[in-house]
């Protein structure tokens, strides 16, 4: 299943920076949280561990510009997969067993990386339409 929350948190920390990132990541993690049955604090803490490290590797591929986010997409996909899981693990009743649908999460990797680049090209365009021309110098 896409999550596309995911998709926007990584679209928006490589457009903007690592504090919108964090602060996208937060609070649509938070909304996320209270329409989702999952454990309270798991979303918005899987997509603010997803915001650091797309930040961290864009210092390092940042100059990859149209490959990084599809990349950080897949990476991230599979963190936040892999953090919800140990939070359910962990306030869950031991239901879920202790194997990891690593196929489902590898497929839903690359159904996010999809979506990123299919995304990637209107989140430029709008964002040279209508982003300030110069910065404050505040």
């Amino acid at each position: 299943m896409p999550n596309l929350v995911l998709v926007a948190v990584v679209l928006v920390t490589t457009s903007f920076g690592f504090s919108v990132g964090i602060t996208w990541a937060f609070l649509s993690g938070l909304v996320a949280n209270l329409l989702i049955p999952e454990p309270l604090g798991s979303i918005p803490l899987a997509l603010l561990l997803v915001a650091a490290l797309v930040s961290g590797g864009d210092r390092v591929l940042g100059r990859l510009v149209w490959a990084y986010p599809i990349l950080a997409a897949f990476a991230g996909s599979i963190v936040a997969d892999l953090v919800s899981l140990a939070a359910l693990s962990l306030v869950g009743n031991g239901s879920l067993g202790t194997t990891v649908p690593l196929q489902l999460i590898l497929s839903a990797a690359v159904l996010n990386a999809a979506i990123t680049g299919l995304l990637l090209v209107p989140m430029r365009l709008v964002i040279l339409r209508y982003r300030p021309e110069e910065k404050p110098a505040w």
